[in-house]
This record gives structure tokens, C-alpha cells and sequence, in this order.
């Protein structure tokens, strides 16, 4: 498969784009003149093609926004990959394509939303982007169609990417590991407490340990598998979960990192401030996908 990342200019792309996003279950697909009026405003529509087949295939898109007021930037408001190509990759290439075109843009800051109960984007995220997060909101789209978002609650995280801070550059042009990646297991504290369910992990119950600069709050290593085995199990996480994320977060803590371990997954917070952690980077080189591993589970 070869994948090639470009910026989507014409009408018959902006189509491709919305029929690729009801194709993978967009809520609210952005309909093709709704792109043509963010590209046209200085956002960023980009589409990454399989030129594998003699037609290439629309297989991902990003949609960036421009951001203004106090928090100026670009934000994403769509991104998506279609299933039968996910975990290639794909999603990392846009990310990086992107970056490369708003650095030339002047751009400093990319914020978007993700899932707190999926561990490959906040891998991808964290890990391989060098994002961090620095907000929690509860039900940030309502009620959706949605399939990933179906019977829980759209709570999301928000994710803050400094796209030319010495912590991104670090991992993503130096193929530098994470600051976490230093730390070893003991000097972190969990603050969840999580139980075997079957195949799955149920939570049962969290504390917020406030003494512990660094801490571990586990979510599920596969949030759909948990959904299949007992859906009752992952509305138990999605509000097991909230108070936590929402009570460490407030009292200084970011995401600076996720970690995988023992298959099991945890966000890892940190007491810092956005600063020092974009300033810091880790010293450790990473392996073939970027964070020490080769598994393609967590290739993004």
C-alpha cells in the first residue's frame, strides 16, 4: 500500500471527503461546500490516497479549522480513516503532513478532541505526537449517531499540540521517546482500581492520590471489545472515570503520556504546566513505531 498525504482543492475531492466520513459513521458529516468554505477561510482539508489501485482511494481525511481569540491556532474538527485501512498508520502521516504545512503557515498551536477511553488515540496522541492533554469536557457533542459514540456519553479529552516545541521536535524529527519513557513504574502512583470481567477489565472504583507527581489512571486497552462483551461495562468507565479525570486535571495535573503495559492501558498525569512540558524531552531513542514497540495494534 502506498499512501500519499495532500491538501484536498477541487469539488470531486471535497465529495470523496464527505462520502468517506458517512462511509465511517460521521455524526454530522461536513458536506462538500461546508469544505470548500473552510479551505477557501484558511483552514486545512487534507486527504491521504491509496495509490495502490490504478483509481487512488480516499482512504483518511483532516479537517482543520482556524482558530481565533485567546486561543489562536488551528482546530481539528474532523478525522477519520477508513476501517479496512486503519492501523497502518495513516492517521500519523496526516498529523505529520499537516504539521509540515502549518509550520510553513506560521502555525504554533493544533488542539482537538479525543476519546479518554480510547487507548490508540490517546497513543497516537501522547506517544507518537507529542500532544498533551489539558482539559476534560462531559458530553461535548450530545447525543450522536455516531456508532463509536452510540449509548455513551460524548465526553472528550482536550489535546494541545505545540507543533514546533522542543518536546514534538524531539519525538517526531529526533525519533525521541517520550519524557515518561524515563521514568520507571515505581515513581507512579495508580490511582485506579480495575478488575478482570471475562476477556475485559471492569472498573471499580479511582482515588485521587494528591501526593504522587506522576499517576496512572487505567482505561480499557479496547474500548469496542468491551462494548461487545457487556455494554453496561464501558458506561461504568465512561462515569467511573469523568469525576476523576476532571478532579486531577483541575488540580494541576496534565496527560503528558500513555502508557501500555501487561495489556493493560493508563493515561499517564503529571503535575506540571504546559510550558515545561512542551520544553522537556526524553533521552531514550524510540523503536520502529515510534514508542518502543513494534506491534501494529498501536501503529495509529
Amino acid at each position: 500500500m502506498t499512501i500519499q498525504v495532500e491538501p484536498l482543492t477541487s469539488h470531486p475531492m471535497f465529495s470523496a471527503c464527505h462520502a468517506l466520513q458517512r462511509a465511517i459513521g460521521a455524526g454530522d458529516a461536513l458536506s462538500a461546500p461546508t469544505l470548500v468554505s473552510i479551505q477557501r477561510s484558511g483552514g486545512l482539508v487534507l486527504g491521504a490516497w491509496d495509490d495502490t489501485d490504478p483509481t487512488p482511494t480516499l482512504c483518511g481525511c483532516l479537517v482543520d479549522l482556524v482558530s481565533t481569540g485567546r486561543r489562536p491556532g488551528r482546530l481539528t474538527v474532523f478525522r477519520g480513516v477508513l476501517r479496512e485501512r486503519r492501523n497502518r498508520g495513516i492517521n500519523l502521516r496526516m498529523r505529520r503532513a499537516e504539521r509540515s504545512l502549518l509550520r510553513a503557515d506560521g502555525v504554533e498551536v493544533v488542539r482537538w478532541a479525543i476519546d479518554p477511553l480510547r487507548s490508540v488515540e490517546a497513543h497516537v496522541a501522547m506517544n507518537k505526537l507529542g500532544a498533551i492533554a489539558v482539559g476534560y469536557e462531559r458530553d461535548l457533542y450530545g447525543s450522536t449517531d455516531a456508532p463509536q459514540d452510540r449509548g455513551l456519553a460524548t465526553d472528550r479529552l482536550v489535546v494541545e499540540w505545540r507543533i514546533d516545541s522542543p518536546r514534538v521536535c524531539a519525538i517526531i524529527d529526533r525519533r525521541r521517546l517520550p519524557p515518561h519513557f524515563d521514568l520507571g513504574l515505581d515513581r507512579m502512583a495508580v490511582v485506579t482500581r480495575t478488575g478482570a470481567a471475562g476477556d475485559v477489565r471492569r472498573f471499580l472504583g479511582a482515588r485521587h492520590v494528591r501526593t504522587g507527581d506522576v499517576l496512572l489512571a487505567e482505561i480499557p486497552s479496547d474500548l469496542e471489545r468491551v462494548r461487545e462483551e457487556n455494554h453496561e461495562l464501558a458506561r461504568e468507565w465512561r462515569l467511573g472515570t469523568r469525576e476523576l479525570f476532571e478532579a486531577v486535571l483541575a488540580d494541576g495535573y496534565l496527560i503528558t503520556g500513555f502508557v501500555h503495559e501487561g495489556g493493560r492501558s493508563f493515561h499517564l498525569f503529571e503535575r506540571t504546566d504546559r510550558e515545561a512540558a512542551f520544553d522537556r524531552i526524553g533521552g531514550q531513542r524510540s523503536g520502529k513505531d515510534g514508542t518502543g514497540r513494534t506491534s501494529r495494534k498501536w501503529q495509529g
